[in-house]
């Protein structure tokens, strides 16, 4: 059997963690095949982390994401000319890529991973186009994060209603990540009344990477209180909530440091740095860009937060910490309060509260020993609920289902 994973990703972080894990302990009785666009920068480091276990596929066919960058210095007449022509017809034009895609490398069953709902529109085309194909089970969409309400501009929106019903009819059903994010399906009427369900997502267990200079780091963060924040600079990821929070930390924790470190484009990064030149404690507050030793970063944080303002369906770095046996401090947003037990792995604070997340942290901070309880606490919580080969095992089993209903199903006909 050849099973097939198709996304569309514009930035590298918690998406490229799901399929590395998923893909990773993946059942060797399936070849596997990634299809990925090749403008992804993370597309080097799946490439790297699947060898051996999926052939990726970079695919290169036009995408509304790429379309600035290729005509960056082309009349700004001709730009929005060929934005205006690639939003009236470029989706029946993926629809037709992706088709011919996978008919080329013979694929026998697909999901789909999208970033979000409607997300990029690669996927929802891979989805039709899978479909057209007609070779045994309907896709499934995964979707990674919160479905959003249809736009206010009635062309925009009678477009992305008409998608709707075609991706509903195509796909075996809806699969995401938490129970928070599957009930937002509901906010989009032809989403409503399908095949939907959940699986939380798993990692493994994380270990050092070497090639970084752990030691170095770590000597230079030996005399500071580590408070890590992975996350993408997005304002929904609440760097601005958190920021403020650390001028009430330091005052109480003066050794308090705070890492922000993830991907972002130049103008979020610049929004955020901006923020901290603003901050009376920005001499504590470090910013850095993607990295991919989180492991070894958690090893010397003392608390991770995240203080998610909106769209957080999950929450992976969550649970990197916890399988670390760090402390975590999130709000309550999305599917966070799934994943963190509040004052069992760490506290769930409300997303407007920045005096409870301060009084959170500022807990731990100086609580040793409830930092190492809450630390194992964590341990035990992802290994029960959250293990990559836990959720492998979970995926395979919707695909192969649908599969054998799908065989039956021909075979009654």
């Amino acid at each position: 059997m050849k099973t097939a994973f198709f996304t569309q990703n514009i930035k590298q972080g918690g998406l490229d963690t799901f399929i590395l894990n998923l893909i990773a302990h993946w059942p060797d009785i399936d070849e596997v095949v990634l299809f990925c666009n090749s403008s992804h920068p993370g597309l080097v480091a799946l490439q790297e982390g699947l060898a051996g276990k999926a052939n990726v596929v970079a695919y290169d066919f036009w995408i509304a994401q790429d379309i600035g960058a290729k005509f960056a210095h082309a009349p700004f007449a001709f730009r929005l000319l060929f934005r205006a022509a690639f939003w009236l017809l470029g989706f029946p034009y993926l629809v037709f890529k992706t088709w011919q895609l996978f008919r080329s490398f013979g694929v026998d069953r697909l999901m789909v991973i999208n970033g979000g709902y409607p997300g990029g529109d690669a996927c929802l085309a891979a989805t039709i186009g899978w479909r057209c194909i007609g070779r045994g089970a309907q896709a499934w969409h995964n979707y990674h994060n919160l479905v959003q309400p249809y736009s206010h501009q009635p062309l925009r929106r009678f477009k992305e209603w008409l998608v709707d019903q075609c991706v509903v009819k195509s796909s075996a059903g809806f699969v995401t990540v938490s129970k928070a994010c599957m009930a937002t399906l509901s906010v989009r009427l032809p989403l409503a009344a399908a095949e939907r369900s959940f699986i939380y997502n798993g990692i493994t267990q994380l270990g050092i990477r070497s090639e970084t200079p752990l030691m170095s780091e770590s000597a230079q963060l030996a005399d500071e209180q580590l408070i890590l924040m992975p996350a993408v600079y997005e304002p929904r990821k609440g760097h601005a909530f958190m920021i403020h929070a650390m001028e009430e930390i330091v005052r109480r924790v003066p050794r308090a440091t705070l890492l922000i470190c993830g991907d972002g484009s130049p103008t979020e990064v610049d929004v955020v740095r901006r923020l901290r030149e603003a901050s009376s404690v920005a001499e504590r507050i470090v910013l850095q860009g993607h990295r991919r030793d989180l492991s070894n970063l958690l090893l010397l944080a003392d608390v991770l937060v995240l203080p998610a303002q909106e769209q957080e369906s999950f929450g992976y770095t969550a649970v990197e910490a916890m399988a670390c046996s760090c402390p975590v401090v999130v709000t309550d947003v999305g599917g966070l309060p799934e994943v963190v037990d509040d004052g069992g792995s760490g506290y769930v604070v409300p997303r407007n509260d920045g005096h409870m997340l301060a009084e959170r942290v500022v807990a731990l901070l100086q609580d040793e020993k409830l930092r190492r309880r809450m630390g194992a606490a964590g341990v035990q919580r992802y290994m029960k609920r959250f293990s990559a080969s836990r959720m492998a095992l979970e995926y395979f089993c919707l695909l192969e289902k649908t599969s054998i209903n799908a065989v039956q199903s021909s075979s009654s006909d």
